[in-house]
């Protein structure tokens, strides 16, 4: 599940990928309540840079990784596209063991349910000082909104994106049905909120995102590494 939802949360995030670029937003993942953090964003060229108070995440699309740096415990982790592939190949794997009536309920996790659409509303609102309008999203277990303007270009950076997560496996597995429909969104995405209902309790499980300012600027170097002193830790490896 946390491979899932990870998954989710770059599906919203990579339509960003821009050059020079410096995005601050209000963002939360976890069950619906969860309270939102700030987090500033540095789109660096191929590397693409998450960076909050307790956490670093850096997108490298020359290395094909994806490192996850954990500033409280002073660690940090770099999973591979192939590895991350290897794990969701594992979720599939031992979703297909369990019995009729789970794998029924956890079917999307599959690809078994049906596809996610995003369909225009009609609305309009001015987020971060940009005229934007909102996409609903629904399908199988998702719903939510996706709030884009096409008055910042989206880059070629992100169809690059987009051939490397065909190319590797990434896009297949959880999250898939999300992203065939993410994919067809155009322009750039400044507020999203998408949930879906998960285990037998149909808890919520919300991604969201706000933009509150964009500009540009490059990254300080020191956004694009790990910082010294801390330690790497091996991801844990997929269980089959």
């Amino acid at each position: 599940m946390r491979i899932a939802f990870a998954l989710v949360g770059l599906l919203v995030a990579t339509p960003v990928l821009a050059k020079d670029l410096i995005v601050r937003q209000r963002s939360a993942t976890g069950l619906a309540g969860t309270t939102p953090r700030e987090e500033t964003v540095y789109l660096a060229g191929t590397k693409v840079v998450t960076d909050s108070p307790a956490m670093r995440t850096i997108v490298d699309l020359d290395a094909r990784t994806i490192t996850a740096i954990d500033k409280t415990k002073r660690i940090y982790t770099v999973t591979t596209f192939d590895e991350l592939k290897a794990q969701m190949e594992a979720v599939r794997a031992a979703m297909e063991r369990m019995p009729p009536e789970a794998r029924a309920r956890m079917g999307w996790l599959l690809d078994e349910g049906p596809p996610v659409t995003l369909k225009p509303t009609g609305k309009t609102d001015t987020i971060a000082g940009y005229p934007a309008k909102e996409y609903a999203i629904a399908g199988g277990p998702y719903g939510g909104a996706v709030w884009t303007t096409d008055a910042i270009p989206t880059p070629p950076e992100f169809q690059r994106w987009k051939t490397i997560e065909q190319s590797s496996g990434v896009a297949q597995g959880p999250g898939r049905r999300l992203g065939e429909a993410m994919s067809t969104l155009s322009g750039f995405p400044l507020r999203s909120r998408i949930e879906a209902k998960t285990g037998p309790q149909s808890q919520s499980f919300v991604v969201s995102t706000e933009v509150l300012e964009v500009k540009d600027g490059s990254a300080p170097k020191e956004m694009v590494e790990v910082p010294s002193g801390f330690t790497r830790r091996q991801p844990p490896p997929p269980n089959r």
